[in-house]
């Protein structure tokens, strides 16, 4: 039985075809790793407004 091919990274022509994808819906993206499974991107949060009821941390559980 013929084993399965192994995945294959991209190209630099398809990581930048990528990136510059991406760079248009989000100007401040980068490349945060690039694996057989893709590229992975980060976003920086500087160009998203912060929303006026956020005063405290969502990130703290709620207290019942």
């Amino acid at each position: 039985m013929a084993k399965a091919p192994a995945p294959a990274m991209p190209t630099s022509r398809q990581i930048n075809e990528a990136f510059e994808t991406v760079k248009k819906f989000h100007p401040d993206a980068r490349i945060a790793s690039v694996g057989p499974d893709g590229v992975k991107f980060t976003y920086t949060q500087e160009r998203i407004a912060p929303r006026q009821e956020a005063a405290e941390d969502l990130r703290q559980p709620l207290s019942w």
